[in-house]
């Protein structure tokens, strides 16, 4: 494909990113599935042949994006660094799973729920930032784990923990915040699995 050909097929910059936040807006409050392709054209004033221009599909919008989405969670990699203590552990622990459960906390449940069940392709691509997320945050937790702690099991349960408390549900269920409940649990998981525990008296 040539570079004209390539314009032609991807569209201007400027009314592809237009389009990408209106559909952004809408998808992410109630869903991927409440957004018609010909309603999103009308309501930006436009014909659907313009907006099939810049994006072939529905399917072409939701992966474009996920894609972003996943290089904005990449931002907060910042909080995921080197530490000596179980203390610097569990602070940079809760500020991953802060900054994880708010990247996903801005789309809402259903958007999600749409995602996995009616775009793999797009789906994979959160699951692939999702894995390198988990990566990330093991390698700073492991070297500080207790040594009678089976680090596969303790690992595989604070995902599970954190795949709860990151549901903004969770929270409304309990009349909590997202951070009181992320830093609850991530809390009492580090007062049973890491080393120097006394360090963990209180959660910040």
């Amino acid at each position: 494909m040539n570079t004209r050909q390539k314009a032609a097929s991807t569209g201007h910059p400027a009314v592809r990113e237009r389009i990408l936040r209106a559909f952004s807006d809408k998808a992410r409050r109630s869903g991927i599935r409440s957004v018609v392709m010909s309603e999103l054209a009308s309501e930006m004033r436009m014909s659907p042949n313009t907006l099939y221009r810049h994006f072939r599909s529905k399917k072409e919008l939701v992966a474009a994006l996920v894609e972003r989405w996943a290089r904005d969670a990449g931002a907060s990699d910042a909080g995921i660094v080197e530490v000596e203590s179980s203390r610097g552990a569990i602070d940079g622990m809760t500020r991953w799973a802060e900054a994880w459960a708010g990247s996903v906390a801005r789309y809402a449940p259903a958007f999600w729920e749409d995602l996995r069940r009616d775009y793999p392709e797009a789906f994979a691509i959160f699951r692939k930032e999702l894995r390198r997320w988990k990566e990330l945050g093991a390698a700073q937790l492991r070297p500080h784990l207790l040594p009678d702690v089976h680090p596969e099991v303790a690992l595989a349960l604070l995902e599970l923990i954190l795949t709860r408390v990151s549901d903004p549900r969770f929270s409304d269920e309990l009349d909590a915040t997202r951070r009181e409940s992320i830093r609850t649990a991530i809390g009492i998981w580090a007062r049973g699995a890491l080393r120097n525990r006394g360090e963990l008296a209180v959660v910040p």
